[in-house]
């Protein structure tokens, strides 16, 4: 392997369930287990990836980690001494290894491989036909900022890619995304809605304790937060530099207010047409802002990196703020990751 450094002890976690399915998955951990043959590599047992381990004959330490969700395997990887997390999955996998790596303020890094739904958050390192790409090039690691979201002082997440209040989130049933109840999720049921606003009369968005929006702003739109990376490409452009001035002024994060349910599964056309004129708001995240939002009706849910956290009511305050470089996320030194999978229409994350 080459790189700048080495990767050092490497543990790997993987979600079977990511939008391609359990077959790429196998064939994603068969090709980078080939090329971690003569590494140190740490698995959780009976895991997925241990199994497919075993089934390549790889050498590696196996430690009892918890039955759960990626960030408690990650954390187990942690207590073992690793150096890298190599996380497989969509947005939201990666987004919870992530977490773990930032809460644990030592230094791991993240080597993303994207085999979600639509792979399109700064924590994918390589696409999943991308690996011997990446072993074969020299590598580089990245700061990625982050965004804490709380919820009464009580942190419900970090995104790494976006996060807001909603009543829909993505997922993937059979090979095709789709909008999903996020208020039905976090009680353990699976089925489709139509995304509508969460934002009524009553809602509000203050920055740094001043009062900034109210429902005349919001109501019928959507509320939606991001870290601000890999941005280079909005530098220059009027429009670009117009519809998010974040970049110029050094902000690490956005908050952005459409006037219409912008961010769902499938849009047309027609539906943006429909739209305008479409009014946007934003308020800029330096380190040291917070911005609050509060006043949403019953239903509409904290949605973190394409998961939803917690269901919210009239009087719950949601607070977000940046997180300057949160984690280091490890790509090749020579370009942009291709994200073969992402499909044509506005949407966030895969999980």
């Amino acid at each position: 392997m080459t790189g700048t450094e080495p990767l050092g002890r490497i543990g790997v976690v993987a979600n079977p369930c990511a939008g391609a399915g359990p077959d790429v998955l196998r064939a994603v951990l068969s090709g980078l287990f080939s090329r971690l043959r003569e590494g140190d590599v740490v698995l959780n047992e009976r895991t997925f990836e241990a199994a497919e381990a075993d089934a390549c004959g790889l050498e590696c330490t196996k430690v009892h980690g918890p039955a759960g969700d990626a960030r408690r395997l990650t954390e187990a990887l942690l207590a073992a001494g690793v150096e890298t997390v190599i996380g497989v999955g969509g947005d939201g996998t990666l987004g919870e290894i992530a977490t773990a790596l930032a809460l644990g303020e030592n230094g791991v890094r993240l080597l993303g491989i994207g085999i979600g739904s639509s792979n399109v958050g700064p924590l994918v390192g390589a696409s999943f036909g991308e690996l011997d790409a990446f072993f074969d090039a020299p590598w580089v690691g990245v700061a990625v900022h982050a965004l804490d979201v709380r919820v009464g002082g009580t942190q419900v997440g970090m995104a790494f890619h976006d996060a807001g209040p909603a009543n829909t989130y993505f997922g993937t049933r059979n090979g095709r995304r789709v909008d999903l109840d996020a208020a039905a999720a976090l009680h353990g049921i699976d089925r489709p809605a139509e995304p509508a606003s969460v934002c009524g009369a009553g809602t509000w968005i203050a920055k740094n304790g001043r009062r900034c929006l109210s429902g005349q702003e919001t109501a019928g739109g959507q509320i939606v937060a991001s870290p601000l990376n890999d941005v280079g490409e909005c530098r220059g452009k009027a429009v670009s530099g117009f519809l998010c001035w974040g970049p110029y002024v050094g902000c690490r994060g956005v908050v952005a207010v459409s006037s219409a349910v912008m961010i769902r599964t499938r849009l047309s056309r027609e539906d943006l047409c429909a739209a305008e004129p479409l009014r946007l708001f934003h308020l800029g995240l330096a380190p040291e802002d917070v911005v609050e939002f509060g006043g949403l009706p019953r239903g509409a849910v904290v949605v973190v990196d394409g998961t939803p956290r917690l269901e919210l009511a009239p009087e719950m305050t949601v607070s977000i703020r940046a997180l300057e470089g949160a984690v280091v996320s490890i790509r090749r030194e020579s370009g942009r990751v291709d994200v073969s999978m992402k499909e044509e229409g506005c949407n966030t994350a895969g999980s």
